[in-house]
């Protein structure tokens, strides 16, 4: 992981003992990381950039068996992992959502039925930072659905939580040549205080 501060001739090194961090998201003034083991880590970038990980009860809900595909996403006030089993969503296929409760000592993660009046858009790259939309109707969207692109039919599909995938639709979940950077810069901490 590399970070780069601003004034700074060359970029800092930092991971963490268990490999690189493959998810970065700011919530709540916080910067949060997820590696590939679902681990999350606090992400301190003063007084010096330092990575820690967060200590969360284990939990068969969101392991790669059960998920094979997760993002972690700021979603108002609630830290959310989105996952999907498979690579593939095809029909029939349910996206779940668990909620990252802080407040407990570990943190807990607990499932989230209903979305409300948010929306959740995934990019079919997992590497892609995964984006929240609060009362997407006014544009035209649906609340409590999890929208991803199709490659195919070049047009966004809504999965309403919790409901299987109907249709004959066919999108692979994985990653292209490209390398996706995700900056975090302190305007973006600044407007979550």
């Amino acid at each position: 992981n590399l970070f780069w501060r601003v004034g700074s001739d060359s970029w800092v090194r930092c991971s963490t003992r268990h490999g690189h961090i493959k998810q970065i998201v700011v919530f709540k003034g916080r910067v949060f990381g997820m590696d590939s083991d679902r681990r999350i880590f606090k992400v301190h970038l003063t007084p010096q950039i330092s990575i820690q990980e967060l200590p969360v009860i284990e939990s068969s809900m969101i392991s790669k068996r059960n998920l094979s595909n997760a993002w972690l996403v700021a979603c108002g006030d609630m830290l959310l992992l989105v996952g999907c089993r498979g690579s593939i969503v095809v029909s029939g296929v349910t996206f779940e959502v668990f909620r990252l409760d802080l407040s407990f000592e570990p943190a807990l993660w607990f499932k989230v039925e209903k979305l409300e009046h948010w929306a959740i858009f995934i990019s079919t790259d997992k590497r892609s930072q995964a984006l929240s939309c609060m009362n997407p109707e006014i544009w035209g969207g649906r609340s409590n659905c999890i929208y991803c692109y199709n490659h195919e039919s070049e047009r966004w599909i809504a999965l309403e939580l919790g409901k299987p995938l109907q249709g004959d639709v066919f999108i692979f979940m994985g990653c292209d040549g490209k390398v996706q950077p995700m900056w975090v810069v302190p305007s973006m901490l600044s407007l979550c205080r």
